[in-house]
């Protein structure tokens, strides 16, 4: 096996040059759109020749969707799982965990994961984006982003929300879930109204603390 001076193999440095080319993607994606990033680009942004992009995907389409399928492999870490979620639901039918802790938590999960990890906003923001104008990833994206999350999410309403409920509401309230926590993937707006120069960690704790219990007084309720 071949290695360089450094003491790297051609296959690691191989890896390296594939994960920035997907990280550079993934922001320049996530702010021009597919149409607004040329080959040229991300060869510049990444600092490779322009044939390493083919090299590693074929292309552009192909570094665009390996984009998503990363985005796809860290949900699990700013979204809990179907399987977590069902944990904790264990946990408050054993009386462990009230309806209020239930939702809390899963709501600071998602924030924390959103407003802590500038990677995770660049994710939120391409998804954002892929959702106004669908492509040819929507459907995987659809299939194993969307579609663990909304089961995720309906799993907890259940169980926290009055018996009862239609399904109807349920999604309803989970989309405004939704929506609450896709508000502040671009916070700049929020912060200039309240006068926070910047989301400092201290400033994060507050705001999630403040709509963690806004959150549970709707859902709870």
């Amino acid at each position: 096996m071949t290695t360089n001076l450094k003491g790297k193999t051609n296959k690691a440095r191989g890896e390296e040059t594939r994960e920035k080319l997907v990280e550079v993607g993934l922001e320049l994606f996530a702010m021009n759109g597919f149409n607004g990033v040329s080959m040229r680009n991300l060869a510049s942004e990444a600092e490779v020749n322009l044939a390493t992009v083919g090299y590693h995907f074929g292309g552009k389409q192909g570094l665009y969707e390996a984009v998503f399928r990363e985005i796809i492999r860290f949900r699990d870490e700013f979204m809990p799982t179907v399987e977590l979620v069902n944990e904790q639901i264990v946990r408050h039918e054993k009386g462990e965990l009230s309806k209020e802790d239930l939702v809390a938590w899963f709501f600071r999960s998602q924030m924390e994961g959103i407003l802590r990890d500038p990677m995770t906003l660049w994710g939120i923001m391409l998804i954002n984006r892929e959702m106004a104008a669908p492509s040819e990833v929507y459907s995987l994206l659809d299939e194993e982003f969307f579609e663990p999350s909304i089961k995720a999410m309906n799993a907890l309403l259940e169980a926290a929300m009055p018996e009862g409920i239609s399904y109807t509401e349920i999604m309803a309230v989970g989309t405004a879930l939704i929506g609450i926590v896709l508000k502040f993937v671009k916070a700049k707006a929020f912060t200039d109204r309240v006068g926070w120069e910047e989301m400092t960690p201290e400033r994060i704790e507050e705001l999630i603390e403040i709509l963690s219990r806004r959150v549970v007084a709707f859902i709870c309720c």
